[in-house]
């Protein structure tokens, strides 16, 4: 299958063989180091690898270590559902704050202000909803300081 013209350039920290595939080896890829856009004094806190990439979703697994928390920060751009697949993060969304645990399931939507502190070591599974596409492009310019 060949990369459909929709899905654009490459995809930050996806090999560019699996752009485009009904299937992607995802257990066959490292993870890399995120430096966000608006991470500002950061140094970034998150790996992560993408899972798969189309026009409208970006699916990445992250792993953060303990203790590590990013600035508060919102997309205007998509919407985010997370899994979170190991450990604990208190999660804060809007005025509230959740203590997440393995298992558990939460939403950040597009213009909400949010931030992850992670209790323990953990690794969540993102998806990112781009409700008008150009996921890929959007997602290269929130990576773009990481490569």
């Amino acid at each position: 299958m060949t990369m459909p013209e929709s899905l654009g350039n490459f995809v930050a920290f996806m090999d560019s063989a699996d752009i485009g595939q009904l299937f992607v080896p995802s257990s066959k890829r490292e993870m890399r180091q995120l430096i966000p856009d608006y991470s500002q004094d950061e140094d970034g806190v998150d790996r992560v690898k993408v899972l798969m990439a189309t026009p409208n979703l970006i699916v990445f697994e992250a792993f953060r270590p303990a203790g590590e928390i990013d600035r508060m920060h919102m997309h205007k751009d998509h919407h985010s559902v997370a899994y979170q697949k190991e450990g604990t993060v208190l999660m804060t969304i809007g005025s509230d704050t959740f203590e997440i645990a393995a298992g558990d399931t939460y939403h950040h939507p597009m213009g909400v202000k949010h931030r992850h502190k992670s209790l323990e070591d953990s690794v969540r599974i993102e998806i990112k909803y781009y409700p008008e596409g150009n996921a890929i492009e959007s997602w290269n310019r929130l990576a773009a300081s990481s490569n």
